[in-house]
């Protein structure tokens, strides 16, 4: 477009008059202009088309949003309202390329009531982050800590969506119960392991290795559905890091790196079969390790298996603290007397040395069992008394104002599946190469030691890195 004619259109209101779907389902965007080289429709979210004129003239609300920014000015609300709708469930502003200055972008799946997300805080890490759940309780939670939310049926979303094309990092935490000791480990059986695996070479090879190799023909949803012939269905989420780390990698070269918490029973061969799959695609470097909260400063116990991987170089810290954190007892988290005992199940009936079956109680001046969804019934055996949510959250590491949405028992649930914000705020410290330790450290002492109302440690920010120019990139 040569300068007369920028000229001229941009002396043009700004505006929108839709977007029209022909017959065969294909979504046309339209530009008012006759450059042909213009790339801004969409078809099937798969692959770009090219914009050409119908014998209708219309607007194209890319092209229009683009020109706004780039003459300084807001979107208009209809243009924005129009994006919005294209986009769905994503950001329409996630559907323009990122501007000098903007947040980088970050996708939360099964986000769950904000463990990650409180931990990027504590680092000073400022994103701009979506979460996805289908919990409706956990959404609210987070939206109402500050934290974006989309209630959604993860299975149901498409990595290649364009919307996500500038996307720099991806977060995972998959449900555990088909793992856990406290869930059914239905996700350990012979047939589910060798379901799980098939699924993750049927991902990879869905996405030709990230591009590098030609694509198999498979959908994601026909990857997905594999998991359907498991005794517990839900152990093929984790599948879900290679549909979302690979799907993110087709956009081009601006996805940098991956996150995901799980179980600590999940079995060697499955974190065997996810990095290798994530080398072949051309990934730098994977990283499992298994972390216990209690060793950087939570009140209570919590082993879990944390993934990092990284595309371009090496992983550019360490999760493991150079100064070792001290042990933060459950007594002193909840300002209770020292000697305190906490009953996990009740009234047990006894062996046959008189000692209560289960060992159902333990001591609150140390740091506390790992805390379940059934932590909703733990007494302190002295009265009585249980914990409300607000105390367990802080257990796990939540700040004590923080506030759980929904009934007692989708709280405690809740609360006893999220990541711990300061081990959250380790991992992705060390994925993303920021400080952790004084962070961690600063928070902790806003959960546990009534610092709550200092402010939030305020760190350097990173420069955001603008992705490369993209080959289909918008015409102005």
């Amino acid at each position: 477009m040569t300068d007369a004619q920028t000229a001229e259109r941009s002396a043009e209101p700004i505006r929108i008059t839709g977007f029209g779907t022909d017959s065969e389902g294909l979504v046309h965007l339209l530009p008012d202009h006759g450059d042909t080289t213009a790339r801004c429709g969409f078809t099937d979210w798969h692959s770009y088309i090219t914009c050409v004129d119908w014998f209708e003239e219309r607007t194209c609300p890319v092209c229009l949003a683009d020109l706004a920014l780039d003459l300084g000015a807001e979107i208009p609300a209809d243009v924005l309202a129009e994006l919005d709708e294209i986009a769905a469930p994503w950001p329409g502003r996630w559907l323009l390329r990122p501007r000098e200055g903007d947040r980088e972008r970050v996708v939360g799946v099964f986000a769950g009531p904000g463990g990650w997300d409180e931990g990027l805080a504590a680092l000073g890490a400022q994103y701009d982050a979506v979460g996805l759940d289908l919990s409706g309780d956990a959404c609210a939670t987070a939206e109402r800590a500050g934290h974006r939310r989309i209630v959604i049926d993860i299975t149901l979303l498409d990595p290649e969506h364009p919307a996500l094309r500038w996307t720099v990092g991806v977060i995972l935490s998959p449900p555990c119960p088909a793992w856990s000791t406290a869930g059914k480990r239905a996700g350990l059986t012979a047939q589910s392991l060798q379901i799980l695996t098939a699924m993750l070479r049927a991902a990879g090879e869905a996405a030709g290795h990230g591009g590098y190799r030609e694509r198999s023909g498979a959908t994601w949803a026909e990857v997905r559905a594999m998991a359907a012939t498991m005794p517990d269905d839900e152990a093929g989420l984790v599948a879900e890091v290679l549909i979302w780390a690979l799907g993110l990698q087709l956009h081009g070269e601006t996805l940098r790196w991956v996150a995901m918490e799980q179980s600590a029973n999940l079995p060697e061969e499955v974190r065997e079969a996810v990095s290798s799959e994530l080398a072949l695609a051309g990934w730098s470097q994977q990283q499992w390790a298994e972390l216990d909260a209690a060793d950087y400063g939570v009140a209570t116990h919590r082993r879990r298996v944390f993934f990092m991987a990284v595309r371009y170089g090496r992983i550019p810290g360490s999760v493991r603290p150079g100064i070792p954190f001290a042990e933060q007892t459950l007594a002193t988290a909840l300002g209770w007397a020292a000697g305190e005992r906490v009953n996990t199940r009740g009234v047990r009936g006894l062996d046959a040395n008189g000692r209560p079956k289960g060992g159902n109680t333990f001591s609150a001046d140390k740091a506390g069992w790992c805390l379940t969804g059934k932590a909703r019934t733990w007494y302190r055996e002295s009265d009585g008394y249980r914990l409300t949510e607000a105390e367990a959250g802080r257990l796990v590491g939540f700040l004590p104002s923080y506030l759980w949405l929904g009934s007692r028992t989708s709280a405690f649930q809740r609360i006893g599946d999220v990541v711990c914000p300061p081990v959250g705020a380790v991992v992705l410290g060390a994925l993303t190469g920021r400080p952790w330790h004084r962070p961690v450290s600063h928070y902790l002492d806003r959960v546990y030691r009534g610092a709550e109302n200092l402010a939030p440690l305020e760190m350097p920010q990173q420069r955001t890195r603008c992705a490369p120019a993209d080959l289909l990139a918008l015409a102005a």
